[in-house]
């Protein structure tokens, strides 16, 4: 059945990849927040932020991150760039979210970790996009968590959508960095992995073998997911 995936995926380029990400809710959600906010500092330690609080949601991810973006771009977050309002956005968001309450107990005290990411991120924005393996590196040894933990690979995955936008230039995710793993991806393996690998060396060999970095693969496995794979 690996080799049935591995045909399937090889229909698509990169390219064509690229082309499907733009379409996902999530990256124009994003879009139309960056286009829309007045002060465009605020724009990224916001993505950093949600990223790494977008766990044990009530509803798919495209759904939450369209409310984050409305939300976020009525706030107000002043001229100047002061990280601290990154803390009070996300104090005032979380508890009224309709997609978002749950853990907050764990959510709330989270925020205080990631703030001190956030305070030696500024300016480090372009070296990051042009390294993500440090960028995973320096935000997994931040948060004390693996660097193949789904919060912290989703978080690179949607770093990379904001980069995209802001330097205009597109710079592939490096091989090495894993695929969020999810009940999605975890209900493909279940189908299609008749070698009885690890979850994420299943994939990291897919990756090999239809060359294309593993999160490129996720938003084609997420959006085309009902169409050719999942049944």
């Amino acid at each position: 059945m690996s080799e049935k995936l591995i045909e399937i995926l090889k229909r698509y380029s990169l390219d064509d990849i690229v082309e499907i990400e733009e379409s996902d809710r999530q990256f124009k959600a994003l879009k139309k927040m960056f286009e829309n906010m007045d002060n465009k500092e605020f724009f990224l330690p916001l993505i950093i932020a949600n990223s790494l609080l977008s766990y044990q949601l009530s509803s798919v991810w495209e759904d939450y991150w369209e409310e984050f973006s409305e939300s976020a771009m009525r706030y107000d977050f002043w001229d100047e760039l002061i990280l601290d309002k990154i803390r009070d956005f996300f104090l005032d968001f979380l508890p009224k979210s309709k997609w978002n309450k749950r853990l907050l107990n764990m959510k709330i005290p989270r925020i205080e970790k990631i703030m001190l990411f956030l305070y030696g991120f500024i300016g480090k924005q372009g070296y990051y996009y042009e390294n993500l393996i440090v960028f995973r590196e320096d935000l997994s040894k931040a948060m004390k968590q693996k660097k193949d933990d789904k919060t912290i690979v989703f978080s690179i995955k949607m770093f990379h959508y904001w980069a995209r936008m802001k330097f205009w230039k597109f710079i592939s995710v490096p091989f090495e960095i894993d695929i969020p793993v999810d009940s999605r991806i975890l209900k493909i393996t279940k189908i299609y992995n008749d070698t009885w690998l690890d979850t994420l060396d299943f994939w990291r060999h897919i990756s090999k073998e239809v060359n294309i970095p593993l999160i490129h693969l996720d938003a084609l496995l997420w959006i085309k997911c009902n169409d050719f794979i999942c049944f």
